[in-house]
């Protein structure tokens, strides 16, 4: 079975359509259709400032390593044999050809841990160079674009391939039938259906990575009588709530009471101060279960006055209520976001990549704006690392019209936007030309990973640094 990553593909094209979606709109706004949704007053908020930088922390400035080298001082250790409360500290790099099949996608997983897709799904401790826990599903060519570390275990979301609509077995085992009730992982019990058309999943591992519950998301919205052709998600904590993001609404669903609520409608024109036709194109659960969950959001809305759409974040309780909506004047987001437990990053748009990178605390309030050191506009992607501490670009070496392969790893401290290390790689173009870079820092072993190109022709390289 290979498993292939379309996060970044997806969620850029389902942003877009839902600005579309926002276009076809005006129309009925300048027209009068929707009168009534009288002007709110200005949130004293970043939507009417302009992003400019304030005080920031001092960032690490240790010289680049060799790459080569075994990192010295992990884990509170020396030579590559430090202590951890998961093992001992291999000192090896990450190797793709460990893992059956190519590696399509490597994924955080949560506490030093990478989901590893290649002929099978593998939660791989890189701490202790270890398989934890595998998994194959019964389909090939399943698209696994999101994991999601939860209270008792873990949740995946993903595809099956159109070719796979006549039916799916990755329910858990003894469990059979069209839509049956399973019980559930420590946190709570799932409705589990087997997949019989194409569209968004969520798989409910425990803490061993044995699969307990499947969920078709784009079924049990049909079943509520809800038609939405995209969609992106977000589960909760807990594992109790998923926030669905469709092209013109964005649900919350509640888990045990098998229930969708409508959070944002485009066609009720719900407004935020001076912003209308809000909608959200990716989400984020901010709680941990400690009281009243709230969900961080990207996408778009329709300034008050104005009729064309901008890019937008925002906050809003899960019920939907105090809905907070913010448009920059001088940041352009790029629909996408980074989150950490204390911290949001927002990557800029690629058109428009001035080497800024915005960051905010959960509640979208409090901005600082990270300037990248050097010359690098971070226009070719920024990546963030697994707990925020570094993020990094990936620029193309060179004019693009005259590209002859590769990439410029750089690794910049979050806080101050220094330089920690950089490092070309891929040199050969024909290998290279036409495929993207992504880069994956695993930030207490200092570990950098840079997968070069897309599906089964990925080229996987690892350095400490």
């Amino acid at each position: 079975m290979k498993y292939s990553e379309k996060n970044s593909e997806k969620e850029t094209t389902h942003f877009f359509k839902i600005w579309r979606v926002c276009l076809c709109l005006m129309g009925l706004a300048c027209a009068g259709s929707l009168a009534g949704c009288g002007a709110l007053s200005s949130f004293d908020s970043p939507a009417a400032k302009p992003v400019s930088p304030v005080e920031i922390r001092e960032g690490q400035t240790d010289a680049p390593k060799d790459p080569a080298a075994p990192r010295e001082g992990a884990l509170s250790g020396t030579d590559g044999q430090a202590g951890s409360a998961g093992g001992t500290f291999s000192g090896r790099l990450f190797d793709g050809s460990s893992f059956a099949g190519s590696v399509t996608s490597v994924l955080y997983a949560g506490a030093g841990k990478l989901l590893v897709c290649a002929d099978s799904l593998s939660l791989y401790d890189a701490a202790v160079d270890k398989i934890v826990g595998e998994y194959t599903f019964s389909q090939p060519d399943v698209s696994i674009w999101g994991i999601y570390p939860l209270s008792g275990g873990y949740a995946l979301f993903g595809e099956f391939p159109e070719s796979s609509a006549g039916g799916s077995s990755d329910v858990p085992e003894g469990e059979g039938g069209d839509t049956m009730y399973v019980q559930g992982s420590a946190a709570t019990g799932l409705t589990a259906t087997a997949g019989n058309e194409e569209g968004l999943r969520c798989w409910i591992f425990d803490e061993q990575f044995v699969l307990q519950d499947s969920l078709d998301l784009h079924r049990l919205l049909k079943e509520q009588g809800y038609e939405e052709t995209e969609l992106s998600a977000a589960i909760s904590w807990d594992g109790t709530q998923i926030a669905v993001c469709g092209i013109r609404r964005t649900y919350l669903y509640q888990v045990e009471d098998n229930v969708f609520q409508v959070l944002l409608d485009m066609d009720s024109g719900r407004q935020s101060g001076s912003l209308r036709y809000v909608q959200a194109s990716k989400v984020h659960f901010m709680g941990r279960g400690s009281g009243p969950e709230e969900i961080l959001f990207t996408g778009i809305a329709i300034p008050e006055g104005k009729t064309d759409s901008v890019p937008v974040y925002g906050v809003m309780k899960s019920d939907g209520s105090a809905l907070e909506c913010y448009a920059l004047s001088d940041y352009v987001l790029s629909g996408d976001m980074i989150p950490y437990q204390e911290e949001v990053f927002f990557p800029e748009d690629f058109q428009n990549a001035t080497g800024r990178l915005l960051v905010t605390d959960l509640s979208g309030h409090r901005l600082r704006v990270v300037e990248l050191e050097g010359e690098d506009t971070g226009e070719d992607g920024v990546f963030g690392s697994d707990t925020g501490k570094y993020v990094a670009t990936a620029a193309i070496l060179g004019d693009i019209d005259q590209w002859e392969g590769g990439w410029r790893v750089r690794i910049y401290d979050a806080g101050s936007g220094e330089i920690v290390w950089e490092q070309d790689v891929g040199t050969d173009k024909e290998a290279y030309e036409g495929l993207g870079c992504s880069v994956k820092i695993l930030d207490e072993l200092r570990e950098c990973i840079v997968i070069c190109g897309r599906g089964q022709e990925r080229v996987i390289t690892s350095y400490f640094f």
